[in-house]
C-alpha cells in the first residue's frame, strides 16, 4: 500500500496593525473606567464572579499601561546627547582605593576635601574626611549616573567612550589608580583623556605600588593629561624626572609608540603646585619663610623645563 504525502498548506501572514505609543482618547477612558469598577468602595472585597462591563475597544491590541519608551530606536545622535547628560560629571570624579567582598576595588570620594600630604585630615572607615578634631568634612560627590550601562550589552558599548573618554578622574593615591586600571580593562583604558594623581605614596610599600599602577596605566595611550597634583621627590626637576621615568617608563614609551615619537608623552605630564609648595630656607640658620603665590609659580616653571628635558634625555637614550 502505497502511501501519498499530504501537502502542507501555507497560510498567508496575518495583516497587523501598526502599534502606536500614543493612546487613542477612547482608550484613556476606558482605562478610567475599569480604574473606577476596581477602586470603588463597593469593590473592596473582589467578588468571584468576573465584572461585565459594556466596554467598546477599537483597538483589539492594548497596549500595558506603562508603556516602554523606544529608546533604543532612537538616532545615536539623540542617544549620545542622553549619554552625555547621565555620563559627564560637571567637576572632577575623585576615586579612592577600597576592599569589598576580598577584592581590591575603587569608591567615590568626596571632591571638597580630596587633599594630598594634608596631614589634618584623614579618611575613616566609610571613606568620608575627618579632620583630627573629629569634626566630618562636608561631602560634595559628583552627579552622574555611571549605572545605565549596565543596562544591556548595546548601551554598555555605546556609553563606555563616553563614561571614560569625557570625564576628568583623580586618584587619591597609586593603589586606586591600579586598582580602576585593572576592573576596567585595557580597552576602556583607552578611551581614557585627564588623569591626575594626587599622592605618590609616603611610605616605601606605597611608593612600590607606582610601577605597577604606570604599567597597567600603558594601555590609556590616548591620555592628553596626566596631572600629578603631587611631590614625588622633594629637591630639583632633575630628581623628579628620574623618579617618574623609573615608575612610568612603561606609560611614557607606549604614548611614544603609538604617536611615533618617543618624547610624544613628555608634553601630556604636568607638575601640580605640590612640587613648588615646600617652605624655603633663609640664609640665617633656623629662619624658614613661606614661598608667596609669585615664588611657587616661578620655581614650579624652572622645575617643569628641568623636568622635561631630563625627561626627553631619559627616553632617547
Amino acid at each position: 500500500m502505497s502511501t501519498q504525502a499530504v501537502p502542507r498548506r501555507i497560510l498567508p501572514k496575518r495583516a497587523r496593525k501598526e502599534t502606536s505609543y500614543y493612546p487613542s482618547e477612547s482608550e484613556s477612558e476606558n482605562e478610567a473606567k475599569v480604574d473606577e469598577a476596581y477602586n470603588s468602595e463597593e469593590e473592596v472585597t473582589r467578588p468571584s464572579k468576573k465584572i461585565k462591563l459594556n466596554i467598546t475597544v477599537e483597538n483589539p491590541k492594548r497596549l500595558p499601561r506603562q508603556k516602554i519608551f523606544p529608546f533604543m530606536l532612537l538616532p545615536a545622535e539623540v542617544k549620545n546627547i542622553i549619554y552625555a547628560y547621565a555620563l559627564i560629571s560637571s567637576y572632577e570624579v575623585p576615586l579612592v582605593s577600597k576592599t569589598k567582598g576580598y577584592r581590591h576595588t575603587i569608591a567615590l570620594g568626596n571632591t571638597d576635601t580630596f587633599q594630598a600630604f594634608n596631614r589634618r585630615e584623614y579618611r575613616d572607615e566609610e571613606g568620608d574626611w575627618v579632620r583630627r578634631s573629629g569634626k566630618k568634612l562636608p561631602v560634595k560627590k559628583p552627579s552622574f549616573a555611571p549605572t545605565i550601562i549596565a543596562l544591556n550589552r548595546e548601551i554598555h558599548t555605546q556609553a563606555q567612550p563616553i563614561l571614560y573618554g569625557a570625564n576628568a578622574f583623580t586618584f587619591e593615591d597609586p593603589k586606586a589608580l591600579l586598582a580602576f586600571c585593572a576592573n576596567i580593562g585595557p580597552h576602556n583604558c583607552a578611551h581614557l583623556e585627564e588623569v591626575s594623581l594626587k599622592d605618590w605614596g609616603d611610605t616605601v610599600v606605597r611608593r612600590a605600588i607606582c610601577h605597577p599602577a604606570f604599567a597597567m596605566l600603558a594601555n590609556a595611550v590616548n591620555l592628553k593629561s596626566l596631572s600629578l597634583e603631587c611631590a614625588i621627590r622633594w629637591g630639583d626637576g632633575l630628581g623628579t624626572a628620574r623618579q617618574f621615568f623609573r615608575d612610568g617608563h612603561n606609560w611614557l614609551e607606549a604614548v611614544g609608540m603609538k604617536e611615533g615619537r618617543k618624547d610624544a608623552a613628555v608634553d601630556r605630564a604636568r607638575l601640580g603646585m605640590e612640587h613648588s609648595a615646600r617652605p624655603l630656607f633663609s640664609e640665617n640658620v633656623g629662619e624658614v619663610h613661606n614661598a608667596s603665590k609669585e615664588e611657587q609659580v616661578e620655581k614650579l616653571d624652572k622645575m617643569t623645563e628641568v623636568f622635561r628635558a631630563e625627561l626627553i634625555r631619559l627616553l632617547k637614550a
